[in-house]
């Protein structure tokens, strides 16, 4: 699995060429296991993937279903268990995209897996929970591709063409278009009910990034010919990820803990799908899990059909919980019509020195009606830089006492119409686990000069208690290290991973410290709502702090100090050292911010970087107007590196062009020969 490695440890050549281990699906029966292995950094060629296998409860068992030739993607079991459906190009390579289907009876088939020959491309799917339909999401016109010639008209928006949904049938191998639902709107997401009869999908104004902070409307409909859908309520912006629909009759998504909130924690929250249609998306009885002090990050349905207990009155969910820098996933079992007992929490897995790959895991539970006794796989890519293990596929068969369920949950505390819950320190007895390792991959990061990685803790002036990593080289020094403060993005978001340009810099020997200031996610709404008042009231003294504390306990040299970050991390760097004009000797702005006024005119959420920058060019009078970095440049002697996308739409690339500008004609002497441009032709913003 390391053929690409060259012996040289961890450096640029090896760290760009690494792989990224990600979409693990385990199967209905828990039995078996697929993820997708996919180069971590895109090259000039078109995208390849390859999709791997394993057995839940066999080490080192992970082998190759598909070749990687092409783009094979977004691979899950069918609900029989019998069989794999993914993406690929394989027809059009780098093109259009459609359904195959790979018989597990015989693996050779994945090199030759059968085509379900759609007639239209595939952007997203979903099986039916009885595994007779899949639900896709396809542009509408596949006869005529756009002409990138052609002028884009803007009616509240740029006008693409809208995604229709349709419904595959395995029995007639036909598709049949969804009639009644509004194409104008731009459809978000869908899911399937427990039943497999409708579909449950969200709408927008428009595809664009912009239009998830507007209005989100939600519908089910009957996949039956001629059905019209049905409106089940609207959201002020769009909920992150998609809404699971359970059996006992709740569905459940996450949505920001104040859902019109642009940046706040994120928690869980279960409607009961029966009552009234609410224009804000409230319910009668929503609920609203985590987000107090810490954030609900990743959901996924536990539950597959044929292999549940029951009679349909519940449903299981698992949820990815982010504490501090540390993850922890919970099963949340919800009962139909119990009002005191709703639902029940069971944590099932908690990271210990290791972090979960970018939300790569899935979590499954099946009954044995034979043998009455019911089993929990948790299945995730793990990395850790403490024990120096680079990220692969991990599973954990927990073996559940399903009587031990009545035991009763401690109840939501009710406030107005919405309840929320503290998560409790709910746990079932008679549980066991099994943990093995079922993959290989990057092992040349294992005989690569380890790193040595530490959480570190302290406070701020106003009392507030902040974490961060701190990454340095493996052999002990007893003298201050030249040093760097590398800021994660998002703004919410933290950064435990293993593996990456922070790793470089340390085995070259510097201390790489990465704070989780206010804004980042994992310490609930107070920490995270923070970042609503502007870029630099906390997020820059959080990070600066942080250099601060590493001087202070005499692990930092202060005459050698650098900054760098990538997108919010890019623009917190920019932010800094036109603040501090010479405290840090070099910088790197990767795809950051420069104007804060001109990131709500041209950036694809103007919504969002207004939450950010806390103002925009047409509601703010020019006296009352923070300063952005552009308005700073003069002075800085820092030499900064900027590193931007030719085609990023996220932050315009007029906004390091201006930055290099300003330091151009600004900075002091020293700045202006140590600042250098580097913009990466058809590149995004990732």
């Amino acid at each position: 699995m390391d053929s690409i490695f060259n012996g040289k440890g961890i450096c640029p050549s090896n760290i760009a060429a690494t792989q990224k281990v990600r979409n693990v699906k385990i199967s209905p029966n828990t039995k078996q296991i697929i993820y997708q292995v996919v180069p971590f950094y895109k090259g000039p060629e078109r995208i390849t993937s390859e999709i791997w296998l394993a057995d839940t409860d066999v080490a080192e068992s992970a082998r190759r279903l598909t070749h990687g030739l092409f783009n094979d993607r977004s691979a899950v079991f069918h609900p029989d268990g019998n069989s794999v459906i993914f993406v690929s190009d394989r027809q059009q390579p780098g093109k259009a995209k459609d359904l195959y289907q790979i018989l597990l009876s015989d693996v050779e088939d994945g090199w030759n897996p059968r085509i379900l020959g759609l007639g239209r491309s595939v952007q997203e799917f979903e099986l039916s929970p009885d595994g007779q339909h899949i639900a896709y999401s396809s542009v509408r016109s596949s006869s005529a591709e756009p002409d990138p010639c052609d002028a884009k008209v803007y009616r509240d928006g740029i006008q693409n063409s809208s995604l229709s949904l349709w419904v595959y049938s395995f029995d007639t191998g036909e598709s049949r278009l969804i009639d009644g639902i509004d194409y104008t709107y731009h459809i978000e997401s869908f899911t399937w009910s427990p039943d497999g009869f409708e579909l449950l999908y969200r709408l927008r104004k428009g595809k664009e990034a912009e239009f998830s902070e507007r209005e989100v409307i939600i519908q089910r409909v009957s996949i039956a010919p001629e059905s019209l859908p049905v409106t089940i309520g609207s959201y002020p912006r769009s909920p992150s990820g998609s809404n699971i629909w359970l059996d006992s009759g709740h569905i459940v998504e996450l949505q920001n803990y104040e859902p019109r909130n642009s940046l706040d924690a994120r928690a869980l929250f279960v409607h009961n799908i029966y009552t009234p249609r609410s224009r804000l998306g409230r319910t009668k009885r929503l609920k609203r899990l985590y987000g107090d002090f810490e954030d609900a990050v990743r959901i996924v349905d536990m539950q597959t059909k044929g292999y549940t207990s029951g009679n349909g009155e519940s449903g299981m969910i698992a949820v990815e919980v982010c504490s501090d820098v540390d993850t922890h996933i919970d099963a949340v079992y919800f009962h139909r019509n119990d009002s005191h007992h709703l639902f029940a929490v069971l944590p099932l897995f908690r990271t210990q020195g290791e972090a979960i790959w970018f939300g790569a895991w899935d979590a499954k539970y099946a009954f044995d009606c034979a043998t009455s006794k019911s089993t929990i796989v948790v299945a995730a890519v793990l990395s850790s830089g403490i024990r120096n293990e680079p990220p692969n596929v991990w599973s954990i068969r927990i073996n559940e006492n399903i009587g031990t369920r009545d035991s009763p949950p401690r109840p939501a505390i009710p406030s107005g119409d919405i309840r929320w819950h503290d998560v409790p320190n709910l746990y079932y007895p008679s549980l066991s686990s099994v943990r093995y390792k079922l993959s290989s991959h990057l092992d040349w990061l294992k005989r690569a000069e380890s790193v040595r990685t530490e959480v570190i803790h302290w406070l701020v002036e106003d009392g507030t208690k902040l974490s961060g990593i701190v990454r340095s080289p493996s052999s002990a020094v007893n003298y201050p290290l030249p040093t760097v403060l590398f800021i994660h993005g998002a703004p919410i978001d933290y950064m435990p991973y293993f593996c990456n340009w922070r790793e470089l810099l340390a085995t070259a020997g510097y201390l790489v410290i990465s704070p989780n200031y206010r804004g980042s996610q994992g310490r609930g709404h107070a920490f995270a709502y923070a970042a609503n008042q502007g870029i630099g009231a906390h997020d820059w003294p959080d990070c600066e702090s942080m250099v601060d504390e590493v001087i202070r306990r005499g692990w930092a040299d202060p005459t050698r100090l650098a900054v760098a970050g990538w997108s919010h991390g890019g623009s917190l760097t920019a932010w800094g050292v036109t603040l501090t004009k010479n405290r840090f000797k070099a910088a790197v702005v990767g795809a950051g911010a420069s104007n804060w006024e001109g990131m709500v005119m041209e950036s694809g959420s103007p919504e969002l970087e207004k939450a950010i920058g806390q103002r925009d060019p047409w509601d703010c009078e020019a006296h009352r107007r923070n300063l952005s970095p552009v308005h700073r440049v003069d002075g800085v002697s820092t030499a900064v590196l900027i590193l931007h996308g030719d085609k990023d739409e996220r932050v315009p690339v007029g906004q390091a062009i201006g930055l290099y500008r300003g330091l151009q004609r600004k900075a002091t002497e020293i700045g202006k020969r140590g600042a250098e441009l580097v913009i990466y032709p058809r590149e995004p913003h990732g």
